[in-house]
Parts: C-alpha cells; sequence; structure tokens
C-alpha cells in the first residue's frame, strides 16, 4: 500500500522566522537610536557625558550654545561676553563682564541650571578677588572625564563715590508643588535660584523629593500641623495632631525627615492649633535642636508659642518678610505690586526671606522678575545663606 503524503504545513510562519523577523526589527530599532545618538545634539552630549567620545568640538559648540542662552536668562548683555578661541581639545574659555551690583550667585545658578538640562555640570567653581578689586569666580565646565569650558565670571568693583552699602541679600522658597505635581519638574528647572518647601507623606511626596534633590535644590520640610477647625480643614497625610503623646510627635516628625532627606529647615503647613500647644512644639523644636534645623513659622497664630518656646530650647526661629500666595487670575499686577514691596522691604533691611506659592501663573512670571536687571540692589542666595546650614549631631 502506497505511504501517504504528509500534509503540508499551515500557512503560519515557523517559530523560527517569527524569531527572525523580532531580531531583525530590533535591530532596526536600535540602528534608529543610534543614529539618533550620534547626530543629535542631546545624543552627542550624552554619548560624551556617559561614554566619553564623539565629536568633541561638536560638543563644545553645543554647550557653548547653552552658556549664552544661560547668561542671558542672568540678565548678561551680549557685548559683556568674551568666548576665546579653541585650538584642538584644549577647553574653551569665557569672560563675562557684570556690573558691580550683579548677582555671582545668580548667575553661577543659571550656568549651572542650564548645564544640567543640556547633560554637562559645572565640575568646580572658585571665586577670588583681582589686583583691581574686581570679584571673579571661574567655573569649569563639562563631564566628569573632561572639561569643555572655563567660564570668568568677572564682577566690577564699585565706583569711588558710590553707596558703600551691599547689595540685599533676598532668599525665595517655593511651596505648593503638591497642588499640581505634574507642572513640579518645570518649575524645579527655573533657572532661578530658590528652596524647595515639600510635603511629605502625599502619594507624590517621594518623587517631589527625589527631583528637588536632582535639580541641586535646597529643601524645606513643610511639615503640616493641626489647624484649628481641624479636620473640616485638613493639611493632609501624616498631620501631627494635637492628640498625640510628645514621643508619638517625635516618630512621626523623624519619620517625615527620614522620607524628606537632606533639608535645610522644617516650615509649619497650617497648624494655627498645634503652634498653640507646648507639648507639640517642644517635641518638634528638641527634635529640630537635636539635628541643628532652623524652623520658619509662616502666619504665626495669635496663641503661638513657638517663638519663646525655640529661644529657650535653643532653635533658630525665623518668620518670612513675605508670602506671596495669591493666584492671580488675569494679570499679575497684584503679584507684582507684593514682589516690589518685598524688594524694597529687603533693601531696606539687608535681606528678606519670600515664599512664593507655585501657581500654574508663577513659571511665566518668576524668571522676568528675577532678572539681574530688574534686582537692583539685590542678591538672590539660598536659604541656607540667610539662616545657616544645618549643623549634623
Amino acid at each position: 500500500m502506497p505511504k501517504r503524503k504528509n500534509k503540508k504545513k499551515s500557512g503560519l510562519p515557523s517559530l523560527r522566522v517569527v524569531m527572525l523577523l523580532a531580531v531583525g526589527a530590533a535591530m532596526v530599532f536600535l540602528a534608529g537610536e543610534a543614529w539618533h545618538l550620534a547626530h543629535s545634539d542631546s545624543g552627542r552630549v550624552l554619548l560624551a557625558a556617559r561614554l566619553g567620545f564623539g565629536d568633541r568640538a561638536r560638543v563644545r559648540d553645543i554647550l557653548g550654545r547653552e552658556i549664552r542662552r544661560a547668561l542671558a536668562a542672568a540678565g548678561v548683555p551680549p557685548d559683556s561676553i568674551r568666548e576665546g578661541g579653541v585650538t584642538g581639545d584644549a577647553a574653551a574659555t569665557w569672560r563675562v563682564g557684570l556690573r558691580s551690583d550683579a548677582s555671582l550667585i545668580q548667575t553661577n545658578y543659571a550656568l549651572s541650571a542650564f548645564m544640567a538640562k543640556a547633560g554637562a555640570q559645572v565640575l568646580e567653581g572658585r571665586e577670588n578677588l583681582a589686583p583691581g578689586g574686581e570679584s571673579v569666580v571661574t567655573l569649569e565646565i563639562g563631564f566628569p572625564h573632561r572639561v569643555d569650558h572655563v567660564v570668568r565670571l568677572v564682577r566690577a568693583r564699585a565706583m569711588r563715590g558710590t553707596a558703600a552699602k551691599p547689595n540685599a541679600r533676598v532668599a525665595i522658597v517655593l511651596y505648593g508643588f503638591t497642588e499640581s505635581p505634574a507642572d513640579a519638574e518645570g518649575w524645579l528647572s527655573l533657572p532661578v535660584p530658590f528652596a524647595a518647601a515639600i510635603l511629605p507623606a502625599t502619594g507624590v511626596s517621594d518623587r517631589l523629593f527625589r527631583s528637588a534633590a536632582a535639580h541641586q535644590r535646597e529643601v524645606v520640610l513643610h511639615l503640616p500641623l493641626e489647624p484649628l477647625q481641624y479636620p473640616r480643614v485638613d493639611p493632609g497625610p501624616g498631620t501631627v495632631l494635637v492628640s498625640l503623646s510628645g514621643s508619638r510627635v517625635t516618630a512621626l516628625l523623624r519619620k517625615h525627615l527620614d522620607q524628606a532627606g537632606s533639608v535645610v529647615a522644617v516650615a509649619n503647613h497650617m497648624g494655627s492649633l498645634a503652634t498653640q500647644d507646648m507639648t507639640v512644639m517642644t517635641a518638634i523644636f528638641r527634635e529640630l535642636k537635636r539635628r541643628g534645623l532652623p524652623f520658619v513659622h509662616l502666619r504665626p497664630a495669635a496663641g503661638a508659642v513657638c517663638r519663646s518656646l525655640a529661644s529657650s530650647v535653643g532653635v533658630i526661629y525665623l518668620e518670612p518678610d513675605a508670602v506671596l500666595d495669591a493666584e492671580p487670575r488675569e494679570t499679575t499686577r497684584a503679584l507684582d505690586q507684593s514682589w516690589s514691596a518685598a524688594l524694597a522691604h529687603a533693601r531696606a533691611r539687608g535681606h528678606a526671606v519670600i515664599f512664593l506659592r507655585a501657581t500654574p501663573l508663577l513659571a511665566a512670571w518668576l524668571p522676568g522678575v528675577t532678572d539681574a536687571r530688574r534686582l537692583a540692589g539685590v542678591d538672590l542666595v539660598p536659604l541656607s545663606a540667610l539662616i545657616g546650614r544645618p549643623v549634623r549631631p
């Protein structure tokens, strides 16, 4: 009896063919990604930062363009910028002239922010006084394995006969990030020096603390404290309540501080009732004393015990000079007026701490009002420069 012929296999492709197609698709994808890395500005910088190779001259040009953008954001006129010639693998050298009332810190921060966004970094900075009396800050910019640019910020000496009064120092603190966490990355990327006050224990707290650290922002722990009319008025999860014992208050504060990581201060979020409670605030201040952290008191209640208690415990106590939290509906006129008044107060006093709510309009408004040309007589400084850095136990 003749053997029966095998039936033809179905028209479906074999497993081997499918695997070959998948491998081919992956290779095409990888080839496209490699082409993108080799031909896009971001890709070139990434290759230089991660692998240390690529067209160095091209990468140097990309970073040079970002340096000019950063200086423009800091209010430096183009005719005050001089870029020296470059040959071979040498670093490009810059001389940036600044007015006698310009802020070296703000210019430095703008450069750091733009470099971080581009994928590079400020590797080293040093300050010295030139023989002619000019203040000089030298910044080395590039990657851990090489320096591509050396930028010298030269601030002119004040002319004889001008007022000897130094610029007022102003520290900005932004808060309210959890109200719009999707926009937080944009705020933290602004080329403006400020500290970020962040609430603990929310669903986005971990991400916000990590992002603030990645952007090299000083962090203030915005500690939720029980207000009057609680729970109708609710500061959110992790609130320190007056019903807690002193040991439980300490444990909760430690948990919040551990989540926040490195902080420069603790500020109250609400707390019109808790700040009047001696047991609660004593537990809080003893822990702050142990960690060497200041307490920033926003809108003290009439019966608050914080100022006198901080003095007796030995905790640095500070009340902001201004808290700007109104959300402008159509224009920024009211915000502009409050900001101008706060700067006038700073010039008269010599320093000021200003809290600003991170509203949707703020991201567009803040870079303009902190332009160096609009900050005559004012330097923006880190919060720690006004209240002191934490002293570790």
